[in-house]
């Protein structure tokens, strides 16, 4: 479901004035203004985005409408460039070029082209790269030919299979002469027909999250150094699927000796799910969301102490360890851990799904609690539809607390299945306290 265009516009204000803060602290820090002597700052950046996403709202009903702001906007950023750069005699272009990109991220909050969570990654990685302007100019002056063969490959797995694999569910009616097969057995396939196999973009998407964390984390520490820049790669991996990003961590454990900072970074991507998830379901049901808001609350509270806790533990590490491991010696990323991972899930999301058709709606909280194998997100959207006409408001709280605690479970498998034992058992650990203390938000319903 759509979210509200209200909530469109806020949304894109909200990150439009983040970014034109950091552009007007950085200019006048820099003692950088803008060339013909105004900052570019807050006031522009929220404009940016806010007229992106009115032009991205009238695109479908009015496209002469949408075209013409969006040329005009060009226009005047163009203009402004060439006035100012003709009078100061700097050519450097990218303040208008993140208010172009400020604009398109309205746009895509607006048609939703892109998940939510998708685009806010996008707007957090934009202000990250701007940010940090001189850490990337190290990055790219200290680039070795290993970096532009991981680039490469990674933009065979994202650029050229993703786009074109189909999104769309395989069903066991799909399979050829399958029907036919089990029909000379005597069996049918009315029941079974419509059970998803597989989802060729989504579970590609996993095997590219998986890579992308470890080739970002990678870029991210040789610029702010392992310990910053696996925080900062683990919270933007964790809007898109925390899930995927613990695992990529687990895999790093492996050759690692900074467990307590892995352990930390995936707090940190679950802790980002959750921000993620609020902004998902607040609009399908606002009653609802206020309704596990005390959990929310509680989980995001757990999550950051823990992941304060494992930072301070890894701090106190011995210098000497810490000095052992570097972003150059590690492997930048490696293909295979990702393709494990994707043939597990996809296994787990098969048998959920039996398992799913054989309870059917008699087992709501059963049901519920074997779809968090797979993910939090999808089965909370649905519980949050339900809870408006189905199922009470208990239940419904009580389904989310179920699917979350599952999730988190789940999340420890798979991190057993590849990651170091000191890894699985401080992690998993953790996580029975937290999902404890997340029971905690019924009392409040």
């Amino acid at each position: 479901m759509e979210l509200a265009i209200s909530l469109k516009l806020l949304i894109s204000l909200a990150i439009g004035a983040a970014i034109g803060l950091e552009r007007e602290i950085h200019q006048k820090n820099d003692n950088h203004k803008n060339r013909s002597g105004s900052l570019l700052g807050v006031r522009t950046f929220s404009l940016a985005t806010l007229l992106g996403a009115i032009g991205g709202l009238l695109y479908a009903d009015h496209l002469i409408l949408a075209t013409l702001i969006t040329a005009s906007f060009i226009l005047v950023i163009l203009a402004n460039y060439i006035i100012t750069a003709y009078t100061t005699k700097e050519s450097g272009i990218t303040t208008e070029l993140a208010a172009l990109m400020s604009y398109l991220i309205g746009v895509l909050i607006a048609l939703e082209i892109f998940p939510m969570t998708l685009t806010l990654s996008l707007a957090i990685v934009l202000m990250l790269i701007l940010a940090y302007k001189e850490q990337v100019k190290d990055v790219v002056e200290d680039i070795h030919t290993r970096e532009i063969k991981a680039i490469l490959s990674y933009g065979i797995i994202a650029v050229i299979i993703l786009p074109f694999l189909p999104n769309e569910a395989i069903i066991l009616r799909d399979i050829p002469y399958l029907s036919d097969f089990l029909r000379s057995f005597g069996y049918s396939l009315d029941r079974w027909g419509s059970l998803e196999i597989i989802n060729p973009f989504k579970t590609w998407l996993i095997v590219a999250i998986i890579t992308g964390v470890d080739l970002i984390g990678y870029i991210l520490e040789k610029m702010f150094g392992q310990g910053r820049g696996l925080i900062v790669t683990s919270l933007v991996g964790g809007f898109v699927s925390s899930t995927a990003t613990t695992q990529s961590l687990a895999v790093q454990s492996t050759e690692s000796k900074q467990i307590n900072h892995l352990i930390a970074a995936a707090m940190v991507a679950t802790l980002a799910s959750f921000f993620s998830l609020f902004i998902i379901i607040l609009p399908l049901n606002p009653f609802f969301t206020i309704s596990i808001l005390p959990t929310l609350l509680i989980l995001v509270l757990s999550f950051a102490i823990a992941s304060g806790i494992f930072l301070y533990l890894s701090k106190k590490q011995k210098k000497t360890e810490l000095s052992e491991e570097s972003a150059q010696s590690r492997e930048i990323f490696s293909i295979k851990p990702a393709l494990i991972f994707a043939g597990l899930y996809l296994g787990i999301k098969l048998l959920s799904s039996v398992a799913l058709e054989l309870f059917g709606a008699s087992g709501f909280l059963v049901t519920a609690g074997l779809a968090g194998l797979t993910g939090l997100d999808a089965m909370t959207i649905n519980i949050a539809e339900l809870s408006r006409k189905t199922i009470e408001m208990n239940t419904a709280v009580l389904a989310f607390l179920i699917v979350n605690a599952v999730n988190l479970l789940a999340k420890t498998f798979y991190i057993f299945l590849q990651g170091r034992k000191d890894f699985v058992w401080k992690y998993g650990v953790t996580m029975i306290v937290i999902i404890a203390l997340s029971f905690a938000g019924l009392f409040f319903v």
